[in-house]
């Protein structure tokens, strides 16, 4: 029995190269879109959560500390959750300048063998892009869930106080206004 004879590789023309270079680095770019959108999603999920969990410990205060917990539960979630996400973002963009490397160094184009996904060295982590405008949703996620949690530390503890003086008041008010109306008074 013959064996087939082992057929050499074919090579890829410049243009397959180009081609095989400008698809990664579109995917990589939608990856990178995708990821900063995670972020502002996460924040747009997690912030009503902070705000939700403080208004229903307006009317539960038998449930404060549970609440409480609760709070920051979420709130190390979405720091978490915020991190990974910066992390992944990193590692993108890595991949990106791996991408923009053939075209920075055309050498890479050309060289056998051709591995536009190779692995992702240190000096790949140098992206000269910035993702600074993520902070600001970050910042303002974290400023909401503290400002929550401090209104549900320190308005819980004289809430109740504040509610029966509410209450002594009210039933003070409504007993001066029937007092009021001719019908109610004796004669």
């Amino acid at each position: 029995m013959c064996e087939p004879a082992a057929t050499p590789p074919a090579t890829l023309s410049m243009s397959d190269r180009i081609a095989i270079v400008n698809a990664l680095m579109a995917q990589d770019r939608t990856e990178i879109r995708d990821k900063q959108e995670s972020v502002f999603r996460l924040t747009y999920y997690a912030v009503p959560g902070f705000i939700g969990i403080a208004a229903f410990s307006v009317g539960n205060p038998q449930l404060r500390d549970v609440l409480i917990l609760a709070q920051v539960a979420l709130l190390l979630l979405y720091v978490a959750a915020y991190l990974t996400f910066r992390k992944w973002l990193r590692n993108v963009r890595a991949c990106l300048e791996v991408r923009e490397s053939f075209y920075k160094h055309e050498g890479q184009l050309v060289a056998e063998p051709f591995t536009p996904l190779r692995a992702v060295d240190v000096h790949d982590r140098t992206a000269s892009v910035r993702d600074h405008a993520l902070w600001f949703p970050f910042v303002m996620g974290l400023a909401c869930a503290a400002l929550m949690l401090g209104y549900m530390i320190y308005s819980e503890g004289d809430g109740q106080a504040r509610n029966q003086a509410t209450t002594n008041v009210g039933i003070q008010s409504v007993s001066e206004q029937l007092s009021r109306v001719p019908l109610l008074q004796s004669h």
